[in-house]
């Protein structure tokens, strides 16, 4: 058996070339993601996490990207906003709707 590495240099010269493959690079991470955007989630774990948010741990996924430690997700707080937050990715489930709950 063998291993090696091998390394690639490639030049991005415009701002389409710059845009068009951190956009691939984006998909490629979001196909390889458990959770998709829309999503609603379960905080399965509060930890590092104020109690003013993520009222009734529960949430939207907004983005998670694998390879990333934090996931943002859309949550209330005590005092009724909307916010966008960074959750652990760890703490987060998917979402199973309570029975009698509209599917």
């Amino acid at each position: 058996m063998l291993t090696f590495a091998e390394t690639h240099q490639r030049t991005l010269s415009t701002p389409d070339e710059i845009a068009a493959y951190l956009a691939g690079t984006f998909r490629g991470m979001q196909e390889a993601s458990p959770f998709r955007t829309g999503n609603e989630v379960t905080i399965t774990s509060r930890s590092g996490l104020a109690p003013e948010i993520g009222i009734g741990d529960v949430g939207i996924m907004l983005c998670d990207l694998p390879g990333q430690l934090h996931s943002w997700v859309l949550v209330f707080s005590a005092g009724g906003q909307q916010m966008a937050v960074q959750i652990q990715t760890a703490n987060l489930a998917k979402r199973e709707k309570a029975k009698g709950e509209e599917q």
